[in-house]
C-alpha cells in the first residue's frame, strides 16, 4: 500500500467535505449537541465533569457518522466513477485507508472544536484532566469503528441514503446488545458482552485505559475495513 497514494485520497475526500455544505453541517449539528449536552451535564449532575457530554456524543456519532460516511463509495457509484476506480492501478487498501483517515480527520476536527468545554470547566472547577483526555480517547476509537462500518455499509449500496440507514443498523446492535444481556441467561450473556460495544467505552470514561478495550476497537475497526475491501473486490472482478 503506497502511502503517497493514500495522501492523495485523503486530500482529495477532505476537499469534498470542505468544498461541500457537508462538512460545516456535521460540524454545526455536532458542535450544537455537543454545547446541549455539555449544559444538560453539568446543570443535571452539578460536577465538573464531562461524563454525560462524552456519552450522549458517543450514541450520537452512531447516527451522524454513518451519514457522514455513506458518500464515499455509493456516491461514486452514482457519478459513475466506481468503475473507474475498480479499474484503475490503485490499490484497494490505500483507496479505503485514504477514505477512512478522511473522516476521522473531520471527526478529530470537530472533537477539537469541543475543546472550550473542558477550559470551561477548568476555569469554574477543578476536572480530573486524566478522565477528560481518557474520553476523548474513547470517543476517537468509537469514531474509528463507525466510521469504519460506515465504510462497509456504503461499498454495498448506490443509494447515499440507505448506504447511511443500513450503517446505523450494522451498528446499532453493537450499541443494544449489553442492555439485552440483563434478560438472557449467564452463558448467553457471558458470550454476548464479547461483542458489546458499551463495557469497553465506560473504560475510558472513568479515566483507565485497558489495553483489552483499545484492542476491542482496533478489531472492530480491523474488521470491517477488511469486509469493505472484500465488498469493493467482489465488484472488481465482476
Amino acid at each position: 500500500m503506497s502511502m503517497s497514494i493514500v495522501w492523495a485520497i485523503f486530500k482529495k475526500e477532505m476537499k469534498i467535505y470542505f468544498v461541500s455544505p457537508l462538512a460545516y453541517v456535521f460540524l454545526a449539528v455536532f458542535l450544537f449537541l455537543a454545547g446541549l449536552f455539555f449544559f444538560l451535564g453539568i446543570s443535571i449532575s452539578g460536577e465538573a465533569s464531562l461524563r454525560v457530554m462524552v456519552g450522549n456524543l458517543a450514541i450520537s456519532l452512531l447516527f451522524l457518522l454513518p451519514m457522514l460516511t455513506m458518500r464515499h463509495f455509493a456516491e461514486e457509484r452514482r457519478q459513475g466513477t466506481f468503475e473507474l476506480l475498480m479499474t484503475s492501478p490503485v490499490s484497494l487498501q490505500a483507496l479505503i485507508f485514504g477514505k477512512w483517515l478522511a473522516s476521522m480527520a473531520l471527526v478529530v476536527i470537530m472533537l477539537a472544536c469541543t475543546v472550550l468545554f473542558p477550559i470551561i470547566l477548568a476555569h469554574y472547577g477543578d476536572p480530573d484532566w486524566g478522565i477528560i483526555l481518557t474520553s476523548y480517547l474513547g470517543l476517537v476509537l468509537v469514531a474509528g469503528a463507525f466510521c469504519a462500518a460506515g465504510l462497509f455499509s456504503s461499498s454495498l449500496t448506490d443509494d447515499q441514503v440507505a448506504a447511511g440507514m443500513l450503517g446505523v443498523l450494522i451498528l446499532l446492535p453493537f450499541w443494544l446488545i449489553s442492555s439485552a444481556t440483563s434478560i438472557l441467561g449467564d452463558q448467553w450473556a457471558e458470550a454476548l458482552q464479547n461483542f458489546a460495544l458499551l463495557p469497553h467505552l465506560r473504560s475510558f470514561g472513568k479515566g483507565t485505559i485497558d489495553s483489552s478495550d483499545v484492542v476491542w476497537f482496533l478489531g472492530f475497526i480491523f474488521i470491517f475495513l477488511f469486509l469493505t475491501y472484500r465488498s469493493l473486490e467482489s465488484k472488481r472482478w465482476r
